[in-house]
């Protein structure tokens, strides 16, 4: 993976939205892992789509979900910090936001 945003903002999609589009289309494997306040972002659905259809890889972390959206299906797959740890190994740069 060429690029992995790590998002613990729900005000991170103002940034993550645009980076994630030019990253489509300049054909780079990015992926993404959202914690904490971060999942919050995912209650944007362009921006959710946007993750769902483009991104090699995308993780919730599976507590964050529980704690911040309870009650909603999340729209791509679930984790732990375990995963987190994995996507960062693969990833040849990281961007927290």
């Amino acid at each position: 993976m060429d690029l992995l945003f790590v998002i613990s903002s729900e005000h991170a999609v103002r940034i993550a939205a645009p980076l994630g589009e030019a990253c489509a289309r300049a054909d780079i494997d990015w992926g993404c892992f959202f914690t904490g306040n971060g999942v919050l972002s995912l209650k944007d659905e362009g921006f959710a789509d946007l993750v769902a259809s483009n991104c090699i890889e995308a993780v919730v972390c599976a507590e964050a979900w529980k704690d911040q959206m309870s009650g909603i299906e999340c729209p791509i797959d679930l984790g732990s910090q375990f995963h987190h740890s994995g996507l960062v190994a693969k990833a040849d740069r990281v961007i927290s936001l």
